[in-house]
């Protein structure tokens, strides 16, 4: 198949698949002829005027337009033609189809997320090959990735870093007992669905269970700052190699910034725990004790387990649904002045109702006594 001219972001670029003739309004349905339209644009309905976007028919897809794109790949908003439904399409670079390496590595990550059923990964629902374009199709995440949250809002409240905190951890213990690793957790690979369920995606770098991990020479793969030390040092990984990936991903969440890199921490010996309430001096004692565990350099002092993981971040937020919840104590000198106070103004109205009593009441007939009678004598006749 040819490539096609496309526009995204302004910018003309190639894209798999080509302009069908015509398609129907999505609004009157009235047939529009796309002959010279090019894909990714606008185009008006004569009949009822609504805009509609020239796609791309790429095998049984009608591409609407360009999510993202990466060093390998461009991911698609897509029409899933036979079955009617909206998908994530990612396809691989064409120039790239003569690398095996990276094809084996692409189905793989099809492949290991296709043996995953977790609410909180975004399910594969197919993969193949169109005129040697190699793809996937995947579950539609519209709502931006947790990095695009951070880079608009700095950082997210401490309950809303747990809740996710604690979803990704479900999904990640999921993936490890399909013997599945992830290698690359990273706030851009937490993309939020259309009711804000956050979905773990991208296992481009995880060998799935009937494959070797691969043997990339000194090459590392995954983002530095959420990369663990024994990864960098070459040293097996194992689900504790991603209990640390997933631990600096709610510190960038918790603190606005993301960790120290590992070999960086390693050099000055930064304790996580300290270096997340420096900037983050609100964050909650469990809370900041349970990254910081996550973030161990040496694997031996991580969580052993998923398990361990979901509990601890479960107890965080429970104890931070109880601070929330609990009125503030008041000191006990404090309640003594104030339980002095209350009985002073008791007092107080005592006495002045006994006094308006007693007097304003004597007052009051004193001022409405009528006047005494007065008897002249009278002089006797003589």
């Amino acid at each position: 198949m040819p490539l096609f001219g496309a526009c995204y972001r302004g910018v003309v670029m190639d894209a798999p698949g080509n302009v069908p003739e015509s398609i129907n309004c999505h609004s009157c349905g009235a047939v529009l002829d796309l002959a010279g339209q090019v894909g990714f644009t606008h185009i008006e309905c004569k009949a009822c005027g609504a805009a509609s976007v020239v796609p791309l028919k790429f095998g049984d897809f009608l591409l609407l337009n360009v999510i993202g794109t990466g060093g390998t790949a461009t991911v698609y908003k897509a029409i899933d033609v036979p079955l009617n439904r909206y998908v994530a399409l990612k396809v691989l670079r064409s120039d790239l189809a003569a690398d095996a390496a990276l094809v084996a590595n692409f189905a793989s990550e099809a492949r290991a997320a296709a043996t995953i059923n977790h609410p909180n990964i975004a399910q594969v629902y197919s993969f193949g090959e169109v005129d040697r374009w190699h793809y996937m199709t995947v579950e539609l995440c519209e709502q931006g990735s947790l990095d695009h949250r951070l880079t608009k809002l700095g950082r997210l409240p401490e309950m809303d870093v747990l809740t996710i905190g604690l979803q990704m951890a479900s999904a990640l213990r999921s993936a490890s007992q399909r013997g599945v690793l992830h290698r690359d957790v990273k706030p851009g690979n937490v993309l939020f669905n259309q009711d804000g369920v956050p979905k773990l995606v991208d296992f481009g770098l995880a060998p799935s269970p009937t494959e070797a991990p691969r043997q990339d020479g000194e090459r590392i793969w995954g983002t530095p700052y959420y990369v663990a030390p024994e990864k960098l040092r070459g040293d097996p990984e194992d689900e504790r190699s991603d209990i640390y990936s997933l631990g600096a991903t709610l510190f960038h969440a918790l603190a606005g910034q993301p960790p120290l890199d590992a070999a960086a921490a390693a050099a000055n010996a930064v304790d996580p725990a300290v270096l997340l309430r420096a900037s983050t001096p609100g964050v909650g004692e469990r809370t900041a004790r349970v990254v910081a565990r996550m973030l161990a350099l040496d694997p031996a002092e991580r969580y052993g387990s998923y398990d361990e993981v979901v509990q601890d971040l479960s107890e965080a937020m429970d104890l931070l649904k109880e601070a929330g919840t609990r009125t503030p104590d008041v000191e006990p000198s404090q309640k003594q002045v104030s339980a002095l106070h209350v009985v002073s103004i008791l007092i107080l109205c005592g006495g002045v109702i006994w006094f308006v009593w007693k007097y304003g009441f004597a007052a009051f007939h004193a001022a409405h006594r009528p006047p005494p009678t007065t008897t002249v004598p009278v002089e006797p006749t003589q």
